[in-house]
C-alpha cells in the first residue's frame, strides 16, 4: 500500500464515521441498502443468468436439429404482440391502481 492509498482509506472511513455519528438513521439506511444489494446479487441475477443460460442451451439443441431461429421460435414471432400488450395491461393497471390509492388518502 502506498501513503495515497492509506490517506484515501483513512479520509472514506472518517467521512463514514462522521456521517454515521451526525444522523443515526443513516445506521438503518445502510443496513436497508446492504439487504437490498444482497438480494439482487443473490436472486435477480440468478434468475437473469438462468434465463441467458436457457436462450444458450436452447441454441445448442437448436443447432444440433439445424433448425433456424425463424422456426425454432415461431410461437414467440406470433405470440409477441400478445406478450407486449399483456406486459402493457400489467402496467397500465398497477398505475391505475396507484392512482387510485392516491385519491384515497
Amino acid at each position: 500500500m502506498t501513503a495515497d492509498n492509506i490517506v484515501d482509506f483513512s479520509v472514506d472511513v472518517f467521512l463514514i464515521v462522521f456521517d454515521v455519528l451526525s444522523s443515526p438513521i443513516l445506521i438503518v439506511m445502510r443496513v436497508v441498502r446492504w439487504l437490498l444489494a444482497k438480494f439482487v446479487n443473490q436472486h435477480v441475477k440468478n434468475f437473469i443468468k438462468r434465463i441467458v443460460h436457457w436462450f444458450l442451451d436452447q441454441r445448442k439443441i437448436r443447432l444440433a436439429r439445424g433448425q433456424n431461429i425463424f422456426r425454432y421460435y415461431w410461437y414467440l414471432w406470433l405470440l409477441s404482440p400478445a406478450i407486449l400488450m399483456g406486459i402493457l395491461f400489467v402496467i397500465a393497471f398497477a398505475t391505475g391502481v396507484l392512482e387510485g390509492w392516491k385519491e384515497l388518502e
